[in-house]
Parts: C-alpha cells; structure tokens; sequence
C-alpha cells in the first residue's frame, strides 16, 4: 500500500522547519514545472529543485531532524 504525500502534509513540515531554524520557507507545486520546489524569502532563493512529492519530503524529514539534533534556531 503506497502512502499518498499531500502538499498540506508538505506545508505542515516546512513550517515545523522554518520555525526551528528561524528562516522564511516555502513550498510551492507546480505540477507543469515539474513538482514542489522549497524557497527562502519568499522565493528569492531556491534550496530545493523541482522535486517529486517523495523527495521533498525526504528532503523536509532530513533538514526537520538536523533541526532536533542540534537546535539551529537564530
């Protein structure tokens, strides 16, 4: 049974990060582009390329648990 990744579920994690390392993230999808792609600054910068929904993720559980680890927060 495969699990479906919402963009809510994404958005949720995203906030969880952006609050522990003190940043402004965001995730925005576009499926035409190529999937969701995580920005800093209201998309000034780009930390993350188009990406399918199960590597953002990954992605977003990563930077979330080095957040955990070693309490970036600025």
């Amino acid at each position: 049974m495969t699990n479906i990744i919402t963009l809510a579920e994404l958005q949720d994690l995203t906030a969880q990060v952006a609050t522990g390392t003190g940043r402004d993230l965001g995730i925005y999808h576009c499926s035409a582009y190529g999937g969701y792609q995580l920005t800093l600054n209201n998309g000034a910068s780009t930390l993350m390329p188009r990406s399918s929904a199960k590597e953002t993720l990954a992605f977003l559980k990563g930077m979330a648990t080095f957040v955990r680890l070693f309490g970036v927060n600025q």
